[in-house]
């Protein structure tokens, strides 16, 4: 897929929505779906245009469901917004926070997972890593700041693609948010 194909991707996707916008007789159901079906397209697009930019080989994933070792050798946002490997490079996997299941409704478990980054300057900070299955490999498609602290108590994605989390950010007390991945970005309700 090169760029004038993305182009005419998403030229096409937002002939969709505003087809779909305008149509008050529309039935929420196929509202529901057009807006998926968009969102899907614009992820595909930005994993296409992201790849070229990954300087180390990603190698496919052990089956059609994720597990961490996947995840270990997949590329992350670092804090540069550079992709950089989840072993090394100031990026970590908080082992034990994170969950795996379908995020964009392809029927395909992706994962959400808890980042630990440190720059340059030794300054660390927590994100949360949208991390999408597709084409056989895991994509950090968006991330998430949570901040400096983060104790995460639960998490779980439920059907219909939400992040359900429990936890505590910066020292204030728990709370639960919800999180939803909309075209490429991880959205908190």
């Amino acid at each position: 897929m090169n760029t004038s194909t993305i182009a005419t991707l998403l030229q096409l996707v937002v002939s969709l929505l505003a087809g779909a916008q305008h149509n008050a007789a529309m039935a929420p159901s196929t509202t529901k779906a057009t807006i998926a079906i968009a969102s899907r397209a614009i992820q595909l697009s930005a994993q296409v245009e992201a790849m070229p930019k990954i300087p180390f080989a990603i190698p496919p994933n052990d089956s059609n469901d994720p597990n961490m070792k996947d995840l270990m050798q997949s590329a992350y946002i670092g804090s540069n917004g550079a992709y950089v490997p989840a072993v090394g490079a100031g990026v970590g996997i908080v082992q034990g926070d994170t969950s795996f299941g379908d995020l964009n409704d392809d029927g395909y478990d992706d994962a959400v997972t808890v980042v630990q980054r440190t720059d340059m300057a030794g300054n660390t900070t927590f994100a949360l890593a949208a991390m999408l299955n597709q084409g056989g490999m895991m994509f950090n498609i968006d991330d998430v700041p949570l901040g400096s602290t983060v104790q995460v108590y639960s998490h779980n994605i439920v059907q219909g693609g939400d992040l359900v989390i429990n936890m505590s950010v910066n020292g204030a007390a728990a709370a639960t948010s919800t999180y939803y991945l909309l075209g490429d970005e991880l959205l908190k309700e």
